[in-house]
C-alpha cells in the first residue's frame, strides 16, 4: 500500500505533466493563431488593393488628369470614411462580453477562471464594462431603428446616392458608383473591425484580465501571509510574555521559599543554641534534639555544619546525663560529626575538636559537650588525637 508522501509525489508528477501538456497546446494554438492572423492581413491588403484599383479605373475613364485626381481623391475620402464607420460598427458588435453570474457580479472571461484561484485564495474584482454596455445599447438601437425604418431605406439610399454624386465629377452613374463604393468599404470595414476585435482584442482583454487577477491573487496571498505573520508574532509575543510572567512568579516563589527556609533554619539554630546553655536540671539538650528532628522532618537535612554541630553537642549532653541511652546518643553524635566534616572540613574539625578534646587550648568553660566521647576510637579516628587549630 502506497504511503501518503508517495501518493503526493505521484499527484505532483501528474500535475506537472498536465501543465506541460497545456503549455505545449498553448504554443500550438499560438502558432496557429499567428498563421490565421497572417492570412487575415493578406486578405485585408488584397481587399484594400482591389478597392483602390476600382476607384482608379473609375477615375481613369474621365480622360484628363485633373478630373482623374478629382474623382480619385473624392472616392478615397468617401470609401475611407465608410470603412472607418464600418470598422467602428464591427468593433461595437465584436466587443467581448464579461460573463455575469446570477447575482449580477462579473465573472472571469474564458480561461481566466483558473488564474483567479491560487492556494485557495480568490481575487474578486469587477472589470469596467461601460464600453460593453454602450456597444450593446448602440447595437440594439441600430438594429431597432433599421427594422422600424425598413420601408424608407430604398428612398433614403437613392437620395443619399444623389447627394454623393454631386460631390464627384459629372457623370450619370456617379451616385451609383459612390453608393457601391460606400457599401464595399463599409462592409469590408465592418468585417475587418469585427474580426480584429474578436481575434486580436478579445485575447488581449483575456490576458489583461488574467494578469490582473494573478496580481490580485498574489496581493491577497501576500496580505494573508502578512496577517498570519502578524498573528503568529502576536501569539509568540503573548506566549513569551506569559512564559516570562510564569518564570517571574516561580522565581519569586523560589526566593520566598528560600527566604522562609533560611529564616526557619536560623530560628532553629538559635533555639537549639539557647537550649544547649540551659541549666542541667532543665534538660535543654532534649529540647534541642526535638527542635532539630522536627526541622529535619519538615524541611529535610540542611547543608549547614552548625546545625549538625549543635545536634551532635545535644547528643553528647544526652549521653552524659542519661547513661542508659549512651550507645544511641553516641551513634547519633558520630553521624552528626561526620556531616559536620562533610560540609566544612576546616571549621567543622576545629569546633568538633574544641568540644571533644579536654586539653584544647582555646576551650572556654562549658564547651565540653562532646568530651563524654573522648575515649571512643571512632571519634579519635574522625577528629584526631591532638587538639586541632586551623592554620590562619
Amino acid at each position: 500500500m502506497a504511503s501518503e508522501p508517495e501518493e503526493n509525489q505521484s499527484a505532483d508528477q501528474e500535475l506537472n505533466a498536465l501543465r506541460e501538456t497545456l503549455a505545449a497546446r498553448e504554443r500550438e494554438l499560438a502558432v496557429k493563431d499567428g498563421g490565421d492572423m497572417q492570412g487575415l492581413r493578406t486578405k485585408v491588403r488584397a481587399s484594400v488593393a482591389l478597392g483602390i484599383l476600382g476607384l482608379a479605373l473609375y477615375a481613369a475613364h474621365f480622360g484628363s488628369w485633373q478630373t482623374f485626381a478629382e474623382a480619385f481623391a473624392a472616392g478615397i475620402l468617401v470609401t475611407g470614411a465608410a470603412a472607418l464607420v464600418g470598422i467602428l460598427l464591427g468593433f461595437l458588435f465584436g466587443i467581448p462580453r464579461t460573463l455575469v453570474d446570477e447575482g449580477g457580479a462579473p465573472q472571469a472571461r474564458t480561461g481566466a477562471a483558473a488564474a483567479g484561484r491560487v492556494d485557495g485564495v480568490v481575487a474578486v474584482y469587477s472589470p469596467n464594462t461601460n464600453l460593453e454596455q454602450i456597444s450593446d445599447w448602440l447595437s440594439k438601437i441600430l438594429v431597432g431603428v433599421g427594422l422600424t425604418q425598413l420601408n424608407d431605406i430604398p428612398s433614403a439610399l437613392v437620395r443619399f446616392s444623389v447627394w454623393l454624386g454631386s460631390g464627384m465629377p459629372q457623370h450619370p452613374e456617379a451616385g451609383k458608383f459612390a453608393l457601391g463604393a460606400i457599401a464595399y468599404a463599409s462592409v469590408f470595414g465592418f468585417l475587418y473591425g469585427y474580426i480584429w476585435t474578436r481575434v486580436v482584442l478579445s485575447p488581449m482583454f483575456r490576458r489583461a484580465d488574467e494578469h490582473l487577477r494573478k496580481a490580485m491573487v498574489r496581493l491577497a496571498i501576500a496580505e494573508r501571509s502578512a496577517s498570519k505573520a502578524i498573528a503568529d508574532a502576536a501569539v509568540a509575543e503573548r506566549s513569551a510574555t506569559e512564559t516570562f510572567e510564569r518564570a517571574q512568579v516561580r522565581a519569586e516563589q523560589v526566593l520566598l521559599q528560600a527566604k522562609q527556609r533560611a529564616e526557619q533554619l536560623e530560628d532553629a539554630l538559635k533555639r537549639m543554641l539557647d537550649r544547649l546553655y540551659d541549666p542541667p536540671e532543665r534538660m535543654g539538650y532534649a529540647d534541642a534534639i526535638r527542635i532539630a528532628e522536627e526541622y529535619i522532618a519538615r524541611e529535610g537535612e540542611p547543608d549547614n555544619f552548625l546545625f549538625w554541630l549543635r545536634y551532635a553537642a545535644a547528643q553528647g549532653q544526652r549521653a552524659a546525663r542519661e547513661p542508659r541511652v549512651y550507645e544511641e546518643a553516641k551513634r547519633c553524635a558520630l553521624e552528626a560529626a561526620r556531616k559536620v566534616l562533610s560540609q566544612s572540613q576546616e571549621m567543622g574539625r576545629y569546633w568538633l575538636s574544641l568540644l571533644w578534646h579536654p586539653e584544647h587550648p582555646q576551650r572556654t568553660p562549658g564547651e565540653d559537650d562532646l568530651e563524654v566521647f573522648f575515649d571512643e576510637p571512632e571519634f579519635k579516628a574522625l577528629i584526631g588525637d591532638e587538639p586541632y587549630i586551623p592554620v590562619k
